[in-house]
C-alpha cells in the first residue's frame, strides 16, 4: 500500500483541545465510525494535520515541518508511516476511503430498515430497560400545568436532539405531552450534521427502534418526491445511516403514540450557501416547493399532520470554532436564542432568517434549517415555548443550548 500522494484530512472529521492523561490533544471523532469512533493525537501533531490539505506532497509537508521546528527534519519513512496509518483508518479524503464510503451507501441502499445507530452509545438498546426509563423520568417531572396541551390541537413541536442523557427531563417533558394524541402522520424535521446534495433528505427506511419500528409512509413520500422542484431533495438517502436528530425523536414517538402512526423521515441540510451568496432561503423554490407540496398533499388526502423538529440551538466556545471560552459568549448567544424562539413563537419564518442573516449565524445555530421548514409549515399556529436550557461542556469550554416547544393550530 503507498501512502496518498497529496494527503488531505477528511473535512467531516471534528477536531476538539482535550486532555488524556494529563497531555494535552487533539480528540477527533469520526461521525462515520470508520475509524471506531474517537481518536486522539499529541496536540503537537496539529501542524502535521493542517498541512495534509490536498495542496501539499509529502516533500511539501517536510519542508514546511523542517521550517517551523527551525530546521529538524523530519524524516520521510515516519511521514510516510503516519500518513498510510490515516489512510488505513479511513481518515485521508483518498481513493480507500471512496471505495469504502461507495460499499457502505449499496450496502445502506439495500436495506429495508434504518436501524438504530446509536442504542448502546446514547441510551440503552435494551426496550425493556429504555422504556421503563422514560417512564421513571416522567414520575419525576410534575404534573403538566392545566392548558399545557390542548388536547387534539397540537400541531407541532420543537424538541432538542442532543444528548439525551443530558436533557432528559427536556424530551420527555415535551413528548408526554403528545400522549393519546391522533395524527394521520408524523413529519420528522433533523439535521444532517455531514453536508448534503439539495436542500432534504427524505427516507423511506422503515425506523427501527429498541421500543419497536416506526413505519414510513412511503406512498406519502413517493408523491412527495414527484412534486419538489428540481434539486430540493438528496440523491439517496445515506446522510440518515448514522444520524441521531431524527432517531432521538423516534425513539419518544414511539414510546408516546405507539407504531400505528407512520412517519416521513427528514434530514434538512444547511444554510450557509444563502448566507455566503446573501440570497433569501425563504424565497427560494425549493423551500416554498417543499412545504407547498407537503400541504397539497395533506389537503388531497385528507390528512393531519404532527410536525416534530429535532433542533438544538446555540453552539459556543472553543469546540464550535470561535477562539474564546463560551463563558464569554452565553450571555449574548442565550439573548439571540430568545430572539429566534420569539419569532419561533409567532411561526415567523421571515424573522427566523432574518435573524441568521443579520448575525452572520454567528452563534452556529444548527437547528436552523428544521425551524425554518417547521415555522412555515406551521404557519398560522402559535407556539409556547417550555424549556431553554444550557449544557456547559466546561472541559472543552464549550456549550450548547437547547430548548423545547409546543405549537397548538388557531
Amino acid at each position: 500500500m503507498e501512502p496518498v500522494r497529496r494527503p488531505s484530512l477528511r473535512r467531516d472529521l471534528q477536531a476538539v483541545q482535550a486532555t488524556v492523561e494529563g497531555r494535552p490533544c487533539i480528540a477527533f471523532h469520526d461521525p462515520l465510525q470508520l475509524a471506531g469512533g474517537s481518536f486522539a493525537l499529541d496536540q503537537r501533531a496539529l501542524v502535521l494535520l493542517e498541512l495534509l490539505d490536498g495542496t501539499n506532497d509529502l516533500r511539501d509537508v517536510q519542508v514546511a515541518l523542517m521550517r517551523r521546528e527551525g530546521g529538524a527534519i523530519v524524516p520521510m519513512e515516519d511521514l510516510e508511516r503516519f500518513v498510510l496509518e490515516l489512510d488505513r483508518n479511513y481518515l485521508l479524503d483518498s481513493d480507500r476511503f471512496r471505495e469504502k464510503m461507495d460499499a457502505l451507501r449499496e450496502e445502506y441502499r439495500r436495506r429495508e430498515d434504518r436501524e438504530p445507530s446509536h442504542a448502546g452509545r446514547s441510551y440503552t438498546g435494551d426496550g425493556e430497560a429504555l422504556a421503563r426509563w422514560i417512564g421513571e423520568t416522567e414520575k419525576g417531572l410534575p404534573p403538566v400545568p392545566p392548558g399545557g396541551s390542548p388536547e387534539g390541537a397540537v400541531a407541532g413541536v420543537v424538541a432538542p436532539h442532543i444528548d439525551i442523557q443530558v436533557a432528559a427531563a427536556v424530551y420527555v417533558d415535551l413528548y408526554r405531552r403528545l400522549r393519546n394524541g391522533a395524527w394521520d402522520v408524523v413529519l420528522v424535521l433533523g439535521i444532517d450534521h455531514r453536508g448534503q446534495e439539495g436542500l432534504y433528505s427524505v427516507s423511506t427506511k422503515h425506523y427501527r427502534t429498541p421500543l419497536g419500528t416506526l413505519k414510513a409512509h412511503r406512498e406519502f413520500i413517493s408523491r412527495l418526491a414527484a412534486s419538489v422542484p428540481p434539486g430540493t431533495l438528496a440523491p439517496d438517502d445515506f446522510g440518515h445511516r448514522m444520524e441521531h436528530s431524527v432517531e432521538f425523536q423516534a425513539l419518544f414517538l414511539r414510546y408516546y403514540l405507539g407504531g400505528e402512526t407512520p412517519v416521513i423521515p427528514v434530514l434538512c441540510g444547511g444554510i450557509h450557501e444563502f448566507l455566503v451568496r446573501g440570497t433569501d432561503l425563504t424565497a427560494d423554490p425549493r423551500f416554498e416547493g417543499m412545504a407547498a407540496a407537503v400541504e397539497g398533499i395533506l389537503r388531497e388526502r385528507g390528512e393531519r399532520a404532527l410536525v416534530v423538529a429535532g433542533a438544538d440551538l446555540a453552539h459556543v466556545g472553543m469546540k464550535f470554532g470561535h477562539g474564546r471560552p463560551a463563558s464569554l459568549l452565553l450571555e449574548e448567544a442565550r439573548r439571540n436564542d430568545r430572539e429566534i424562539l420569539a419569532a419561533l413563537e409567532r411561526t415567523d419564518t421571515a424573522a427566523v432568517f432574518g435573524n441568521a442573516r443579520r448575525t452572520g449565524d454567528r452563534f452556529n445555530t444548527c437547528g436552523l434549517p428544521a425551524l425554518l421548514l417547521l415555522s412555515r409549515l406551521l404557519r398560522g399556529c402559535r407556539g409556547t415555548l417550555l424549556a431553554h436550557e444550557t449544557y456547559d461542556e466546561r472541559a472543552t469550554e464549550s456549550a450548547v443550548t437547547y430548548g423545547s416547544m409546543v405549537f397548538t393550530a388557531p
